[in-house]
């Protein structure tokens, strides 16, 4: 598949609100995706704002990324909270050099980034979260490239906010930003009852979870409520029926 190709599949599949097993999170999880694999960054991640009007993480393309967008909320600073903040892309091809983030910086490179791209994720004027490009090695991201994620991240915010395929009111975006949130929430409370049942890791047990969603041709999420509802036992999930 050339890279044309490549691109028109991941506007194709986020744009796909008709699947059965397709809700708010596998659509923002495939934007992460998607934008790493077409631009040659190394991991992403997404974040929204909750009811209170801060960002919480709600999908990341490996685990360093979620510490590193948790840092940002601690020290209040750092490239997703400036696109937030101002509604425009954020670059910061050598987090080092950069010199606009003294808390943020040194906990990122930590992690293992050096870079760092930021989209503001927006609908109708309003901005709703961010998205956030890292890599390994200082990197900067053509323009084209930029214009590419823009663009991807305005489908797949459309796709969210309008997945359950109902006329979309004003209040509704923050009602549909927080359903997305609420189901990360769920995710996370589940994975974590797999976790400690199987005395496994949390990515493990997530690894567990959407086998098990595969499996059954059912939503992760609703495996999710089912688990945290106690509707489906720990067991079940781990050791699915051949």
């Amino acid at each position: 598949m050339n890279r044309e190709q490549e691109i028109t599949e991941a506007f194709v599949s986020l744009t796909d609100t008709v699947a059965d097993d397709v809700d708010p999170l596998t659509l923002l999880r495939r934007l992460a995706d998607h934008c790493v694999s077409l631009t040659g960054m190394d991991a992403a991640g997404v974040m929204l704002v909750n009811a209170r009007g801060r960002l919480q993480s709600v999908t990341v393309t490996e685990d360093r990324v979620e510490l590193t967008e948790l840092f940002q909320l601690q020290v209040s600073e750092g490239p997703c909270i400036d696109s937030y903040n101002t509604g425009l892309p954020v670059h910061a091809d050598d987090l080092a050099a950069a010199g606009r983030w003294p808390a943020f910086t040194p906990l990122a490179r930590a992690a293992g980034f050096a870079a760092a791209h930021s989209f503001p994720l927006q609908l109708r004027g309003q901005n709703i979260g961010a998205l956030n490009l890292l890599a390994r090695t200082p990197a900067p991201l053509p323009p084209a490239d930029a214009r590419l994620v823009q663009a991807l991240a305005h489908t797949a915010t459309t796709s969210v906010l309008t997945w359950s395929r109902e006329p979309l009111r004003p209040y509704d975006i923050v009602t549909r930003t927080q359903a997305a949130l609420s189901a990360k929430a769920v995710l996370d409370i589940a994975i974590g009852m797999l976790a400690a049942t199987a005395q496994t890791s949390p990515a493990q047990a997530a690894h567990h979870l959407h086998a098990y969603a595969v499996h059954r041709q059912e939503r992760a999420v609703d495996i999710a409520e089912h688990l945290v509802r106690r509707r489906l036992t720990p067991q079940a999930v781990l050791t699915p029926e051949p």
